[in-house]
């Protein structure tokens, strides 16, 4: 064993007082450098799969437009990460397995700042990654490697070590300078688990035997679809099925041959991301797409504004009620739980519209960030409004112990509890299996089947008219202060902050709106 595949765990180990310091302790897959593995560069797949007369569907161009394709680009990210290791020394190679899966495959996640990675391995999540990936509790893993994992999750990949691409079709191989084969796993929510169901190793008795959604929640978009009545509708309800939408009329994967194919997706998933490809073209304005960019920010409005829907009712003249309904196969919002959040803006409208009355107001106060007075975006009015987030927390216990505050944390590496999740569960909830998975509500009821949640708000006297808004932004003020404040490491967060700054400084996106006269 490399000294890089047991550091990660020995200091992990440290996080549970019970829990011995074992060498033995790593994380089944494969390892670094096992069965020689090594990636071929995105130039190359540019070479065939760039300029193929798809238009915004060209597999480069919506691939580099993707957050994947920035994964180790993203300011947010690279500033965790620096906490992270500061938190604890050596926990950065976790992330790296995500963030830079090539470098990590490869043996270039250590030290775990990252300060070995080179460019190739800052395209993040690479086609040649993805499209060599096997699944990894089949057999043809357990082939390949000496302990295949238990579960789907803390990305514990197995890649394909031949130069040989996977997925949806298996012909081609004489167009190519690859030999393809045909992968149901490419098409299978699966895949996704690979990296979205994410669970800190020191909480876990034995990392070979448990699924990692049975200890130490960080992140649980798998197992919240998995749970959901979309994983049942086959490859019409799969994880791909919404984030990689298909090209109508299908398409091209290569700019040689005339291999059309019928079923042809977008290759940059759309996600909730709409202002951080800002900030990364802000960072690294050489090595980025700008129009991938655009592209990809107008996807993801799209996919958010198609992920809830908004009904309104004030019949009885003295209350608005609303319903939200989360039309995702996850929990609305789901993802990283630090800074992602969606609120209820409700805005009672008088004679000329004016507003006599707002719930959720988004706006400007006066803060601090590092001891300098500065003014902040924020929500205004917090404790009025419903927002829907995870808050992770350190428990007292884990406190005492690393000499910090009990309760909501964005520690996230040190954090063992969960303080709220309100967050909208998908159709097809239960109860009982959320909280198998460590993901059920805290701090809210939902009763099983349930995949909305109901508001209502007081209509004052003078109101005429009553304008809801579902509100939705990825990362809050909150966040980017703790980040700044925190990070003593690196440039990191001056960074983000800057970045931010110059960039609109992530403002929400209106997700749904309705309106009513009174």
């Amino acid at each position: 064993m490399r000294p890089g595949q047991c550091f990660l765990l020995l200091c992990l180990a440290s996080l549970v007082v019970s829990a011995p310091v074992s060498a033995k302790i790593f994380l089944p897959g494969m390892q670094p450098e096992e069965a020689g593995i090594e990636f071929a560069k995105v130039e190359q797949c540019r070479m065939c799969h760039a300029n193929t007369r798809n238009g915004e569907a060209d597999p480069m161009f919506s691939w580099s437009g993707g957050m994947m394709a920035q994964a180790m680009r993203d300011p947010i990210f690279l500033a965790t990460l620096a906490v992270a290791n500061q938190d604890l020394p050596g926990v950065g190679e976790f992330c790296l397995r995500c963030h830079a899966p090539r470098g990590w495959l490869e043996n270039r996640s250590t030290p775990a700042d990252a300060t070995a990675l080179n460019q190739e391995d800052m395209h993040g999540v690479s086609c040649d990654v993805c499209h060599r990936l096997i699944d990894p509790l089949g057999p043809e893993a357990a082939r390949l490697i000496k302990d295949v994992p238990p579960s789907y999750g803390n990305a514990m990949m197995v890649a394909d070590p031949q130069n040989r691409v996977r997925g949806p079709y298996g012909d081609g191989t004489g167009a190519m300078p690859h030999d393809v084969l045909k992968s149901e796993f490419h098409a299978s929510g699966h895949l996704c688990g690979t990296c979205h169901d994410i669970s800190n190793p020191a909480f876990a008795k034995d990392v070979k035997t448990q699924p990692v959604y049975s200890f130490g929640h960080i992140e649980r978009t798998y197992s919240e679809w998995v749970l959901s009545d979309f994983a049942r509708q086959g490859k019409d309800g799969s994880c791909q099925s919404c984030h990689y939408p298909a090209v109508k009329g299908g398409g091209q994967a290569s700019r040689f041959g005339s291999l059309h194919r019928k079923h042809f997706v977008m290759h940059g998933p759309a996600g909730g991301s709409t202002w951080v490809q800002d900030a990364v073209a802000q960072l690294y304005p050489r090595d980025v797409d700008r129009k991938a960019f655009e592209a990809s920010k107008l996807r993801a409005n799209a996919m958010l504004k198609a992920a809830a829907s908004l009904d309104l009712n004030v019949s009885d003249g003295k209350m608005a009620k609303i319903r939200i309904t989360n039309l995702t196969g996850h929990k609305l919002p789901s993802g990283y739980p630090e800074g992602r959040r969606m609120w209820i803006n409700v805005q009672f409208l008088g004679n000329g519209n004016r507003i006599v009355k707002e719930i959720g107001t988004y706006g400007e106060k006066s803060d601090t960030l590092a001891g300098q007075a500065v003014i902040a975006p924020t929500l205004l009015d917090p404790e009025e409004t419903v927002v829907y987030e995870v808050l992770p927390g350190i428990s007292e216990s884990a406190a005492a112990k690393f000499n910090k505050k009990p309760g909501p944390s964005f520690h996230f590496v040190l954090n063992d509890i969960i303080t709220k999740d309100n967050r909208i569960p998908p159709k097809g909830f239960t109860n009982e299996k959320f909280k198998e998975h460590l993901c059920e509500p805290v701090g809210k009821e939902y009763q099983d089947g349930q995949y909305w949640d109901d508001a209502a708000f007081e209509i004052p006297p003078a109101a005429k008219k009553v304008i809801v808004r579902l509100m939705y932004q990825s990362m809050s003020w909150e966040y980017l202060k703790f980040l700044v404040e925190e990070n003593r490491t690196d440039e990191a967060s001056r960074k983000l902050y800057d970045a931010w700054s110059r960039t609109g400084k992530c403002p929400p996106v209106v997700m749904a709106e309705i309106e009513k006269g009174l």
